[in-house]
Formats: structure tokens, C-alpha cells, sequence
């Protein structure tokens, strides 16, 4: 069993400011709500489950459970109040489904990869890794970095620090939950944040620490294999895009 948790409890707050009305996962592309494209970007060939983590007065406002449940059957809902101390802290909400042998999958819920998933998730046998990253080529201090080592593996992983040109999309792989519970657990004890928050990627570090092997899996560059849609500009240049009309139709 593969668990792919998506939180999707964020603010939204620069959607809202160019006049959105619903939160950003309902935000509609060519009449296809965000969240539903991305649940169809992200669905494996293998046995899998997606846990959402959403906003209480989204659910309420929005019928969301049932739009959810009736998208990816089979799905689990976990409502949280306000904001979390972060990405990681959000996904930690999940930990009675995902602190276990089976692996895991977090995933941002603003943003379309243009990559076989199948393919990304068959690294991680591949090479016997205990985590894997997907990466993409940037040297925007906005995105998350990886280092590598002589022997293909990460060494480290940084927020908002260009120390490679292997940046992370977004997509971060376990092949044990109960790992990544572990090093974000770690990490929040040591009070390990960037901007004050407590990001997902730097949880890999304490694997790392460890002497666990996480490798990469790099897919392109932005607006050329990973498409941003988590601000209105990128969401307007992903919609300019012949391949946005070709993921939405028939869904």
C-alpha cells in the first residue's frame, strides 16, 4: 500500500487577493477543479491511498469530503483549524495512517508534473532506496535544494539555498512512513525550521544522518516538466498551455 498525502490546508492568501472566492484546490482549470487534476496527475498503477489534509470551514463551505471521496475513492479526510507551524507539521496529522511499513508519498497540492508517476515511484526498488526526491533544474533561491554525493546519492537538503541545480518539485517519497515520521519528529524537536516553519524536505536530513540512501529523480525544469499552480501567474500560464486542455479533457 502506497499512502499519498496531499495537505492542502494553506491560506491561498494570493488567490484570494486577486478576488478567488473559493480556496485553491476548487479553483477551476478549464472548469476542472485544481485538487481533482492533481489527484489524477498523481494516481499510481499500485495499490494506493490518498489522504487529504483540509481546512474544517472548507469542508463545511464546500461539500469537500464528498467531492474528495467521490474523486479518489476510498480516500481519508483529516480537518484541521487554522494554520499548522508547517508543511510538516501538517502532514504529521496523518501519523496513525502513515507511521508504519508502508510507504508514503507527500505531494504538493498546487502543481502538475509531466512525468510517468509509475516510472518515479519504480526508483525506489530500483536502487534500494529508503527515500527518493523528485528534483527538476533551477537556481531560484524560492525552491528547496538538494546536495549530492560522488556516489549519486543526497548528502544533504537545504530551504531557499541554491547548493545544486537539482531543485525539489515537490514530490517526496518514503519507502517507510514510519522513517519520515521519525526524522520529522526528530526535526521538530531540534526546532529545525526555515521562515519559522518546519518544511518536509530537511526531514531527510536525519535520514540521512543515519545512513539511509535517498536519491533524486529529476523530471525537467519549471514550466517544462513541473508546472506551478499555486499563485494566479503560474495558474494563468499552465491554463495558456496546450497541454493544460490535454490533462483536463475527459475529467
Amino acid at each position: 500500500m502506497l499512502n499519498i498525502v496531499i495537505p492542502m490546508a494553506g491560506a491561498g492568501s494570493r488567490f484570494a487577493q486577486a478576488g478567488f472566492i473559493q480556496p485553491k484546490p476548487l479553483i477551476p482549470i478549464h472548469n476542472v477543479p485544481m485538487i481533482k487534476v492533481v489527484i489524477n496527475n498523481l494516481r499510481p498503477k499500485v495499490e494506493h491511498r490518498f489522504i487529504f489534509i483540509v481546512q474544517k470551514k472548507h469542508v463545511s463551505q464546500y461539500d469537500l469530503i464528498t467531492k474528495l471521496q467521490s474523486w479518489s475513492p476510498g480516500a481519508i479526510v483529516i480537518e484541521t483549524e487554522g494554520l499548522t507551524e508547517g508543511a510538516a507539521c501538517t502532514v504529521l496529522l496523518a501519523k496513525k495512517y502513515i507511521d508504519n511499513d508502508n510507504s508514503l508519498m507527500i505531494a504538493n497540492s498546487d502543481q502538475y508534473i509531466d512525468c510517468d508517476i509509475d516510472d518515479y515511484l519504480e526508483e525506489l526498488d530500483r536502487d534500494s532506496l529508503d527515500g527518493l526526491i523528485m528534483t527538476m533544474a533551477a537556481d531560484d533561491p524560492k525552491w528547496s535544494f538538494v546536495g549530492m554525493g560522488e556516489h549519486g546519492y543526497v548528502t544533504n537538503v537545504v530551504e531557499k539555498q541554491v547548493i545544486s541545480n537539482e531543485a525539489t518539485v515537490g514530490i517526496y517519497n518514503f519507502k517507510h512512513g514510519s522513517d519520515f515520521v521519525s526524522a520529522a519528529e526528530i526535526m521538530i524537536d531540534k526546532n529545525d525550521r526555515v521562515n519559522n516553519e518546519f518544511y518536509v524536505a530537511p526531514a531527510y536530513n536525519y535520514m540521512i544522518e543515519r545512513n539511509m540512501k535517498i536519491g533524486i529523480y529529476n523530471i525537467g525544469s519549471e514550466a517544462n516538466g513541473m508546472y506551478g499552480l499555486g499563485i494566479p501567474a503560474d495558474l494563468n500560464l499552465f491554463l495558456g498551455l496546450e497541454l493544460s486542455t490535454k490533462v483536463t479533457s475527459g475529467l
